[in-house]
């Protein structure tokens, strides 16, 4: 599992376009209902993870909602013919640090809230984490190279086809292009669920002795790039530049239809912002 996937949630709803305002407002429902697949709160455990996750919306809402907007703005701004690998690469780190400052927000709340869990809830915990990274191993990371390239090709076109309204013939040949030029991480990331696990397994074994605990689960939230095997980072760059390069290809070849649709769905974005300031 890679950094707290539900506080992805935030940005997921909001930046990502897979949410609604409803969806925004009770962000402390899904967030807790997500918490409680890996381990069964008390009742007390439970409102007080709400108060804080209602506190840390409200944070959300005045500090990192204004800068959602900012950067679709620029976003709409360029001009096609502008688009290029930097820019591209330059909006990946935006949304990369909008989700950083989230977890860096949030991180002395999980802490203080890890630290009361009970050593049953440890244990509930620590095996449903792992049948969960299991459960993501089996579903994607065994997959034979083959059906990996297949299955990275069919997720670029369903979101091509999300943000452009369809994928031209050309498109889809570039889109295959992209999926053969793919790095496989696969085993890569296999490793970094091992090594998260094998810390996060010392970390209820020794939680009591602060000296150890503490690094750890700041470790876990905060650096978690720390697990990554030592080829797993130059791997994802490579993957990024890829990604960079054949975007602005997808562009250069798109229709003013295909263009005006992304621009229509940047304004609804934009305006699904506006309304979750309010």
């Amino acid at each position: 599992m890679r950094k707290c996937r539900w506080l992805v949630l935030l940005v997921c709803f909001v930046f990502a376009g897979c949410g609604t305002k409803f969806a925004y407002n009770n962000i402390s429902w899904f967030a807790v209902s997500y918490i409680e697949d890996f381990v069964s709160l008390s009742n007390s455990q439970e409102s007080e993870l709400e108060e804080r996750l209602d506190l840390l919306q409200q944070w959300h809402k005045e500090t990192q909602l204004p800068l959602y907007m900012s950067q679709l703005q620029a976003i709409q701004n360029l001009d096609r013919s502008d688009m290029n690998s930097a820019f591209i690469i330059d909006q990946s780190e935006q949304t990369k640090n909008h989700i950083r400052s989230i977890v860096n927000k949030f991180s002395p709340d999980i802490y203080a809230l890890s630290m009361q869990l009970t050593p049953e809830q440890d244990n509930e915990f620590l095996k449903n984490f792992r049948e969960k990274q299991q459960e993501y191993y089996e579903e994607r990371l065994s997959l034979n190279d083959e059906d990996s390239r297949e299955r990275y090709r069919s997720r670029i076109e369903d979101r091509l086809e999300r943000w452009l309204g369809s994928v031209s013939k050309e498109q889809k040949t570039i889109i295959l292009t992209w999926s053969q030029e793919w790095v496989n991480t696969n085993d890569s990331w296999r490793q970094y669920q091992n090594n998260t696990y094998q810390d996060l397994t010392t970390l209820m074994q020794k939680k009591t002795d602060l000296h150890i605990a503490q690094p750890i689960i700041m470790k876990l939230l905060l650096n978690n790039e720390d697990y990554y095997p030592q080829e797993l980072e130059s791997k994802l760059d490579k993957n990024m530049q890829t990604s960079a390069k054949f975007l602005v290809d997808i562009a250069a070849v798109s229709s003013d239809k295909q263009w005006a649709y992304f621009m229509s769905e940047l304004e609804s974005l934009k305006t699904t912002l506006v309304s979750l300031q309010e």
